[in-house]
């Protein structure tokens, strides 16, 4: 029976921990949802910053239908990008945001589709002239599933 040298030891536990961390990372993107950031400790403030004026439906609060949080370069920084639409009803209303850890920042996009005209109407939420382009332009790819299909076509420098 062979014996383990303290090298071999070091490399599993260096293995073991960075499983651990990248297992940790993709669980917390996984579990980031719109009415997570709503409801966070962390992230309460600058949704409320974001929704601020606009009166948005209970189920973005409570929870939505909702798409896999995902990671979009525009500049230097880093966000986390997702969707949801209203339960049993995602034609009739949906929401995209965009959520900054580094700088405490949230934008979003509020969709709705009068069932009468089938008209669409968008409600930018929070929207600095630093994200004026790239960042609409994130948000509206993720409101209609371009994100989701093209992960790497939307990061910006």
């Amino acid at each position: 029976m062979g014996r383990i040298s303290s090298g071999g030891m070091m490399f599993k536990a260096i293995t073991t921990v960075a499983a651990l961390v990248i297992a940790t990372s993709a669980m917390a993107q996984d579990d980031l949802t719109i009415s997570s950031l709503a409801k966070g400790e962390a992230t309460k403030a600058a949704f409320n910053q974001m929704v601020q004026g606009h009166k948005l439906p209970v189920w973005v609060m409570k929870g939505g239908t909702y798409t896999p949080a995902q990671t979009v370069t525009l500049g230097d920084e880093t966000y986390q990008v997702m969707s949801a639409c209203k339960p049993h009803d995602c034609g009739s209303q949906r929401i995209a945001v965009m959520w900054s850890e580094k700088s405490n920042q949230m934008t979003g996009l509020f969709s709705t589709i009068d069932e009468k005209t089938s008209q669409e109407k968008l409600t930018w939420l929070n929207v600095n002239d630093a994200l004026s382009i790239d960042g609409k332009t994130v948000l509206f790819a993720a409101l209609t599933g371009s994100l989701e299909n093209h992960p790497d076509g939307f990061n910006f420098k």
